[in-house]
């Protein structure tokens, strides 16, 4: 075997682990990358360009993206803290005046807008213990509701660059290659009709494969509307003020690409967090006192930790050639025509999204898609961009292991009386995959070389 060989099982070994979850992703990400930092140490199997190891692995870490979703994070917590997402749980329960169809479009349809201005990880990590509480309330099954938050922030969050992990590390890397198409207003403008089209298909067939639980009849519905939503809010200066900041930040991310201002996304989101804790004056002074602490609290460090790990050991798979001979295998299978080879990008990408993560499967996509133009550059890569989020987000909707947002929705589904089984996933999620891949495929196809095209 092959010093790059036992690489590439190293990496191979890592993903088992994190798939199989015989130890936590953020371990098993981690252990992997001591593994690769050890091994290149003993071997110099790494082409480090004459810094040191440790060095050279640090510049394969995307920390544009570990400060972007810190910073979104900051901003979910503090809005938690003040019972905000509580608020409009309780709010779309009472709107949909006990009727569980109703439920399930306001409370997907809430969820699918915070996506746009939040990862949608921290979405459901947020939306998702609400919803589970309001269906033990009204004594109805809570699999549907918590299964069309996941699918429909996972496919609304196609449309925005902050929404979906992927679609942060495509940004990024996109950016560092002065690609002025992939801001926050080129996602909403190049991925927006293409998301609503695929997302009210996707509601169509949920309407359709839970028309018996829609007639289900929930219990205890008259005590929950006379609940007051007002009471879950526990301070709504703070609240007020938190959104104010969240609005401005997102106003700078369009902003940024509208003037092209010089600083980027993620300082933007590190900035509007930072003013966010500046200004928060919480009314509990006991609250006041332990802030920063229930802040740090609710940030999902293992997550970001996880990122870190996942990088390193992409960055160790691309140092040793493998992504240079994968993007080389698709290129002569599928790029004789640039369309077809962007179409086969989302097919291929949703496909293994489906059985891998969308986030590890796009960091490891990204250097393909790369690699393919250094070997041919009249190869335009930003429609093969566009097409590798379109596969990745909608792909991620088939498994419980597609994206990140499912491995917590089915989490959270644990803590109740029916949990979501694989089987009952797959059920709604493949048909979700390959509804919204006909329609991302129909988009590349009518659109390459002109939404699509870095003209």
């Amino acid at each position: 075997m092959t010093e790059q060989q036992v690489v590439l099982a190293i990496f191979i070994l890592s993903f088992v682990l994190i798939l199989a979850e015989y130890l936590h992703r953020t371990i098993a990400a981690w252990f992997g990358s001591i593994i690769m930092l050890l091994y290149g140490h003993w071997t110099g199997v790494f082409d480090t360009h004459g810094e040191s190891l440790e060095h050279a692995m640090l510049g394969w870490i995307e920390f544009e993206v570990i400060g972007l979703l810190l910073g979104m994070m900051v901003f979910a917590a503090i809005l938690e803290l003040c019972g905000f997402f509580e608020f409009i749980a309780i709010k779309a329960a009472k709107m949909s005046g006990g009727d569980p169809w109703k439920l399930i479009v306001l409370l997907g349809t809430f969820t699918t807008l915070i996506s746009l201005v939040i990862d949608n990880v921290t979405a459901i990590i947020i939306i998702a213990p609400v919803t589970l509480r309001i269906c033990i309330r009204m004594e109805i099954n809570p699999v549907p509701p918590l299964l069309a938050e996941a699918i429909l922030s996972d496919t609304g969050g196609v449309a925005s660059m902050v929404g979906d992990p992927p679609n942060v590390m495509i940004a990024a890397e996109a950016a560092s290659r002065d690609m002025d198409h992939f801001g926050f207003n080129g996602f909403l403008f190049r991925l927006g009709m293409l998301t609503l089209i695929a997302w009210i298909a996707t509601l169509g067939y949920m309407r359709w494969y839970y028309r018996d639980w829609a007639k289900s009849k929930p219990h205890n519905v008259e005590s929950l509307l006379e609940e007051d939503e007002w009471n879950a809010v526990d301070d709504r200066k703070l609240m007020y003020t938190t959104l104010a900041i969240l609005m401005l930040t997102v106003v700078m991310f369009s902003a940024k690409e509208f003037f092209h201002l010089e600083i980027e996304i993620h300082a933007i989101a590190l900035t509007g967090a930072g003013l966010a804790l500046v200004a928060a004056r919480p009314v509990d002074h006991e609250l006041r006192g332990g802030f920063m602490h229930m802040i740090t609290e609710k940030i999902e460090w293992a997550a970001l930790m996880f990122f870190v790990g996942l990088f390193i050991l992409v960055g160790a798979v691309g140092n040793v050639g493998y992504l240079s001979d994968l993007a080389y295998w698709i290129y002569d299978n599928f790029g004789s025509n640039e369309i077809m080879l962007a179409v086969a990008i989302v097919w291929v990408s949703a496909i293994a999204s489906a059985i891998v993560d969308n986030i590890p499967f796009t960091a490891a996509m990204i250097p393909v898609i790369v690699s393919i133009g250094e070997a041919n550059p009249s190869v335009d890569i930003e429609p093969l961009f566009w097409a590798l989020a379109m596969g990745a987000g909608f792909g991620g909707n088939a498994t419980p292991i597609g994206s990140s947002a499912n491995v917590m929705t089915v989490a959270i589904s644990e803590r109740g009386p029916r949990p979501i089984t694989t089987k009952e996933w797959a059920r709604v999620g493949l048909p979700v995959m390959v509804i919204t891949c006909i329609v991302a495929t129909i988009f590349i196809i009518v659109f390459h070389g002109i939404l699509y095209s870095s003209v």
